[in-house]
Parts: C-alpha cells; structure tokens; sequence
C-alpha cells in the first residue's frame, strides 16, 4: 500500500458512494410508494413499484465490492424494502419468515420490526370499514412477528441497529391495536342494539 494508492481507492470510493447514494434513494422512493399504494387498496400499481425496486437492488448488490461504504449506506433502504415486500405479502396472505429477498440480515430483521407499524395501520382502516376478520388475522401476523423478533435482542445494537427501540414500538402498537380493536366491537355492539 502507498500513498497513491490510497487515493486512487478512495477517489473510486467517492464516484461509487455518489451511484449507490442515487440508486438507494430511487429504491426507497419505490419501496415508499408501494406500501403507500397498498394501503390504497392498488395492489397492481404496489407491484409495480415493488418490481422496480427489486431491479434496484440488484444493481445496488454490485456495489458490495466496496465494503467500506457498501455496509454503512445500504441499511435503511435495504430496511424498508424488507418492509414494503413484506407488507406485500402479508396483506395477500403470502407472509412468511422466508422472503426471497437478497437483502443483508440486519436489514431483513430491523425491516420486519417496521412491518409491525404497517400492519397496524392497514388493521386500523379494516377496522373502520367493520373488517374484523381482516384485523383479526392482521393482529395475530403483527403478534407472531414479535414473537419471532423478540429472540433476536440478544445480539449487540451494533449489529442490529435500533432494533430493541423498534420491538418496544411494535409491542405498545400491538397492544393499541387490541384496544382499538375491542373498542371498535363494543361500538358495533351498541350500534346493532340500537345504543348511540
């Protein structure tokens, strides 16, 4: 190694921080929109958006050649792709703990921790249209999910960034959305005896 050298690496550096940088934003905006199309009820447009976003991927995957910015950039874009994939998922019924995915591990696990907050807000719009079964099934996907996650807090925050932060918010959202839940039956409840 000498001085050249290193300048030579790190100006390669600085030109593909630049393209990941681009290429991460254009995933997030994709991965944003389709949970955001979901919650809409467009699922054919969310795929699009998904689709899109997983070609991304695929060309932010050849930037692992730079590790020193590879690692540190990727996390949250990586992070919420998990999460609008999954999403996706789950709202067709499809969820599993196995997502074809090439995501990092820290990603997939910190991505399914937000999924948690998607999810209550679809469950929460299912309870307002009187769609209990649907905000049933969703309560006991974001239930399962923190179960699953929950044995992952054993590893450093290093290793696993905000992730004990992010099963507290799951778990106190779990909890609203049972209340929120109950409520909405005991409102029906009136409504159908004649109760104002």
């Amino acid at each position: 190694m000498d001085i050249e050298e290193c300048r030579k690496r790190l100006e390669e550096l600085e030109k593909g921080r630049e393209e990941l940088l681009k290429l991460l934003r254009d995933m997030r905006i994709d991965a944003t929109k389709a949970v955001a199309l979901i919650h809409a009820g467009k699922m054919e447009d969310a795929e699009k958006y998904l689709d899109e976003a997983l070609k991304v991927l695929g060309k932010v995957r050849e930037f692992k050649k730079y590790p020193e910015i590879y690692y540190s950039l990727t996390h949250d874009a990586m992070q919420e792709l998990v999460e609008a994939f999954a999403f996706h998922k789950a709202i067709k019924g499809e969820f599993s703990f196995s997502l074809d995915l090439d995501v990092e591990p820290p990603a997939f696990v910190t991505g399914l921790a937000d999924l948690v907050g998607e999810l209550r807000r679809y469950a929460l719009s299912r309870l307002v249209e009187n769609g209990f079964e649907e905000a049933e099934r969703i309560m006991k996907l974001m239930e399962e999910i923190y179960n699953e996650l929950i044995s992952f807090t054993s590893f450093p925050d290093k290793l696993l960034p905000g992730l004990r932060r992010k099963l507290d918010v799951a778990r106190a959202g779990i909890e609203r959305t049972k209340s929120d839940y109950i409520a909405a039956k005991v409102a029906r409840l009136n409504e159908s005896l004649g109760g104002n």
